[in-house]
């Protein structure tokens, strides 16, 4: 089966579609002289949260034992790992900006009207389908707590329901896509933006595509 829902898809292409009828296409691209090594750094900088995925998807049961054997929760551990790893990802988007372009908060000030906007509704639908997805399956169903010891029950409700398969992601994304509104200035933009929240979008891809290649949607998962 798809490793997506067609709704992941239409509500991210939307939000990604919202970005440019707002951002002026005619600033969008990059420049003869982008930086590459800021670029890169700022690119794998970002690749951090969905390393740290796959390292811990693909070792589950090595990392459980690690957490366990320091008398940790290794949901939680998990769980404090990805916040420090987002708040790399941010840092160096702000880090690649005040490098190349123009000062984060300077970037922020002088964003027009219509970026505020944008960004608000764009993090505000983020921010409902993140909350929902905890709500739904708390923090054990967020952090892997079905291949670290912490079943979660099948959960077909909201957001779910709505035909959602990765509203965690889908809704990371469009928050994603609000911040880097908000910094779209005309300089970001020559420095190559929009491709770092196209990587941005790659990422979360493969990350989805990992986790349905051995998702707790099997039958015996559905019956527990």
């Amino acid at each position: 089966s798809m490793f997506f829902s067609l709704l992941d898809l239409v509500v991210a292409l939307a939000g990604i579609g919202a970005w440019f009828a707002v951002v002026d296409p005619s600033l969008v691209g990059i420049s003869p002289t982008v930086a590459v090594r800021p670029f890169a750094a700022a690119a794998v900088g970002i690749s951090t949260s969905h390393v740290l995925y796959a390292l811990v998807w693909f070792n589950s049961d090595r990392f459980a034992a690690v957490c366990r054997s320091a008398k940790q929760s290794p949901v939680e551990v998990f769980g404090l790992l990805v916040l420090l790893a987002k708040c790399i990802q941010q840092g160096s988007l702000l880090l690649w900006l005040a490098s190349v372009a123009i000062s984060p908060f300077t970037a922020v000030m002088e964003a027009e009207s219509s970026h505020w906007v944008l960004a608000a509704v764009l993090m505000g639908l983020g921010q409902t389908l993140n909350a929902a997805i905890y709500a739904a399956i708390g923090k054990d169903g967020v952090y892997y707590g079905f291949k670290l010891g912490a079943p979660v029950p099948w959960c077909d409700g909201f957001p779910f329901n709505l035909g959602f398969r990765h509203p965690q992601y889908v809704g990371g994304y469009l928050t994603q896509l609000g911040v880097i509104a908000m910094v779209a200035s005309p300089a970001a933009l020559a420095s190559g933006l929009v491709p770092l929240g196209a990587w941005w979008f790659f990422l979360y891809a493969v990350t989805s595509w990992m986790e349905a290649s051995g998702d707790n949607d099997t039958e015996d998962a559905k019956a527990k």
